[in-house]
Parts: C-alpha cells; sequence; structure tokens
C-alpha cells in the first residue's frame, strides 16, 4: 500500500474519530439539558446523564473537566435554543413579543407545569464559590437581556415606543417578568398566574407607547388637584 493511501486511510479514520466523539459529546450535551430542566442540576447525578447518553465515564472526560464545566455546555445550549425560538416567531412588534412570550407558557402547559425556564433552573442551582458557572448562566441571561433589548429598539424605531422609553430598564423588566411567570407557573401547577404576569408585564410595556403616555399623562393631570 503507497505512502499517500496510508495517510488517506489515516485520514478517514480520524474524522470518523472525531465524527463520533462530537456525536458522544452531543449527546451527553443534549441528555443533561433535559435532565438539568426535569430535575435541577443537584438532582441529577453524573452516572444518571451517562446511561441516559449511552455514554462511559472514560467518554465523559475526554470532553468535560467536571459536571460543572457541562453546566456551562448546556447553558450554551439552551441559549442556542431560546435565540432560535425568537427567530422562529419573527420577533418585530410587541404583539410578535408577546406572543413568544406566551408561547414559553403554552410549553410548560405541555410539560404539565412541572419544569420552569431551562435557564432560570440552572440560575436556582447555582452554588456560591461556582463563579465558572455563574458566569456562564450570567451571560446566557445577558444575551437573553440584549435580545429581547433589539426587539425593544425597532419597535421603537417602528413608532411603538416612545423616544424617551428606557429600553434598557424595559428588557431587564420583560426578562424578570418572564422568569417570575415560569416559577409561578411551576409552583402553582397551572398556568393562569404566569399568563396574568405576562399580560399585565406586555401592557406596562405598551403604556410607553406615544399614545400610552399621553394618557398617562392626561390621567395624571385629572388627578392632580389645582391650586
Amino acid at each position: 500500500m503507497s505512502r499517500q493511501l496510508l495517510m488517506s486511510v489515516d485520514n478517514q479514520q480520524g474524522q470518523g474519530r472525531k465524527a463520533k466523539g462530537e456525536a458522544t459529546r452531543r449527546r451527553i450535551v443534549e441528555s443533561a439539558a433535559e435532565l438539568f430542566h426535569a430535575q435541577g442540576v443537584d438532582g441529577t447525578g453524573l452516572e444518571q446523564i451517562l446511561r441516559q447518553a449511552g455514554a462511559g465515564k472514560s467518554q465523559f472526560y475526554q470532553h468535560f473537566r467536571n459536571k460543572g464545566a457541562l453546566v456551562c455546555e448546556v447553558a450554551v445550549w439552551w441559549e442556542h435554543r431560546l435565540f432560535a425560538s425568537m427567530e422562529d416567531h419573527e420577533l418585530d412588534s410587541l404583539d410578535t413579543l408577546e406572543r413568544w412570550l406566551l408561547s414559553a407558557i403554552d410549553q410548560l402547559e405541555v410539560e404539565h407545569c412541572y419544569r420552569g425556564c431551562p435557564i432560570g433552573t440552572l440560575a436556582a442551582g447555582l452554588h456560591d464559590n461556582d463563579e465558572t458557572t455563574r458566569a456562564a448562566v450570567g451571560q446566557c441571561f445577558r444575551a437573553l437581556d440584549s435580545r429581547l433589548h433589539d426587539v425593544l429598539r425597532r419597535c421603537q424605531q417602528q413608532g411603538e415606543l416612545s423616544e424617551e422609553t428606557d429600553l434598557e430598564a424595559i428588557s431587564h423588566f420583560i426578562l424578570a417578568s418572564q422568569q417570575g411567570a415560569a416559577t409561578l407557573t411551576k409552583a402553582f401547577g397551572e398556568s393562569r398566574a404566569g399568563r396574568v404576569a405576562i399580560t399585565q408585564a406586555m401592557q406596562y410595556v405598551r403604556s410607553y407607547s406615544i399614545n400610552g403616555q399621553e394618557q398617562s399623562t392626561s390621567a395624571t393631570a385629572k388627578r392632580t388637584p389645582s391650586l
């Protein structure tokens, strides 16, 4: 067998091993994402993750330093999933933003309201001294907040929000409302409170429209006694 042919065979075998390794890594991350969401980080053992992924410990440590490193990868995995969901909903108005927020509650209903926000669940499992994992989960929230800010800026450019609207404050408010709605849905075991929280939050956001601010100013004027 010629040297060139041997190199070609070695290259193909190397690519095959790499693809197999990437598939194993993906299964581990996806299994961990599912189990962390269902049971929490502390409630999920490494053995359970590997059993669901069909992988062994030696394979795990080829890709991850420890469980904390896996949590970081899961945070990124969920971040990509959430961004894909936002793209699918074509968020270009306050109405589409509200529908997207409510669709997350719909998904929790499909899961019988046993689960909360997957990223919020990761945050709930953070430990005081785990700064690496905290940074990964925090980055996921910051990225989501930034996407919300972009949506609000488009709404502002289209005239749905006044020029004076503090978009950073509103994006923080929407993110906090979404997290609270998911938590209430999980805690109550039904979605009504979560839906009310989202609807009322978006009603408040709409008060920053030009018409909303005019109405608010008018209402304030009516309540303020003349001197």
